[in-house]
């Protein structure tokens, strides 16, 4: 997995959301500055751009994933802020990033305290300065660096013979789904296209599907969340959900990745393997239709593997019986791809299907 590491200061200004307006005002100070107005239908935080939140990696046997503590108290309703004091973090030590149902080693709190955050928890004790991570636990230290783990397939070009439903021009492969007749059109899709070849959920204005069907395909899909919480999903077919959250550092809830409302709750993965939010993300499926016989009763479940951010989270999965709204349409050998709209802005790019021959 590519690495990149990222050196900076604390008070370094980080880059800016490609949707972000421009500030007006310059100051860095305050709670919000040039922020913009966004209704929103469900309490919703933004993330605060912040050069500490993320991965770290160095030396000592461990590795940490540093979140904020106060984005919440940050993020004013229905606003996007642009520049915040940047003031409370947990960090979460492990022995290496993405390991199956790891819990971590210690879990440190810290806080701004001049030109440093100052960390402590589980007897633990450090600082971040000058873009360096030390703490120490007796005869234990660690020395960490913040790095970007590029998923593998991030940018992945389609291959020979894809359908590409989306390159950053246009939607006029989607259309907006009706609300109660997933599989029917009602007009063009009402998102957000940005620039930077991005599409953005606008919040009520419902999913898209796919004006193309698919059976047997590969699937990719780029996402970033923009805060939390984020509730949105890939419907395979516009019944099997692989679900997308904003789970970055979380040690409770659903993982982001899961196969939703057609799996049995002892198949849920147990890789916590999201990125920060704001930072891109894949999704990279394989997907077996279900079969049917000539008569129309289906004689095998659809299947599908799941990789998120290069990570295997299901491999060969049987899927269904599909529920919830997805149970109204009953299975079929051919379906469209869904992006969901569930009141959250979540932000797309680079999606493609790669058409299967069947090997019945």
């Amino acid at each position: 997995m590519k690495q990149r590491w990222i050196l900076f200061s604390v008070g370094v200004a980080a880059v800016a959301l490609c949707s972000a307006p421009q500030g007006s005002s310059g100051k860095s100070g305050g709670k919000k500055t040039g922020a913009k107005k966004v209704e929103l239908p469900h309490p919703f935080y933004w993330a605060v751009p912040d050069p500490l939140r993320g991965d770290w990696q160095g030396q000592g046997g461990y590795v940490a994933q540093i979140v904020r503590l106060d984005d919440k108290l940050l993020s004013i309703p229905d606003q996007l802020p642009d520049a915040a004091e940047y003031g409370k973090y947990q960090a979460n030590l492990f022995r290496a990033f993405d390991v199956p149902n790891d819990r971590p080693a210690a879990v440190l709190v810290g806080e701004k305290s001049g030109g440093r955050v100052v960390f402590a928890g589980d007897g633990w004790s450090g600082e971040i300065e000058d873009g360096r991570f030390r703490a120490r636990k007796g005869d234990e230290s660690i020395e960490l660096r913040r790095v970007e783990r590029t998923p593998p397939t991030l940018g992945a070009k389609p291959p020979s013979g894809a359908v590409v439903l989306f390159d950053g021009t246009g939607m006029d492969q989607w259309a907006k789904m009706k609300e109660k007749e997933w599989l029917t059109e009602d007009g063009p899709p009402k998102w957000n296209l940005l620039s930077g070849g991005v599409m953005e959920a606008a919040p009520r204005a419902g999913s898209l599907i796919s004006r193309r069907y698919f059976g047997d395909a590969r699937i990719h899909v780029e996402f970033r969340t923009l805060g939390g919480p984020t509730n949105s999903g890939v419907y395979i077919q516009n019944r099997y959900e692989v679900n997308i959250n904003e789970m970055y550092g979380r040690l409770d809830g659903n993982p982001c990745g899961g196969l939703d409302n057609c799996t049995p709750a002892s198949s849920k993965p147990g890789i916590r393997c999201s990125r920060p939010p704001l930072e891109w993300q894949t999704l990279d499926i394989e997907f077996r239709a279900p079969r049917f016989d000539p008569g129309g009763k289906k004689v095998a479940n659809a299947r599908a593997t799941v990789r998120l951010n290069g990570r295997l989270l299901y491999n060969d999965q049987e899927l269904g019986p599909v529920m919830l709204n997805a149970a109204r349409l009953g299975e079929a050998a051919t379906g469209p791809l869904q992006l969901q709209e569930h009141g959250m802005p979540v932000q797309f790019r680079n999606i493609w299907v790669l058409e299967e021959r069947r090997k019945d």
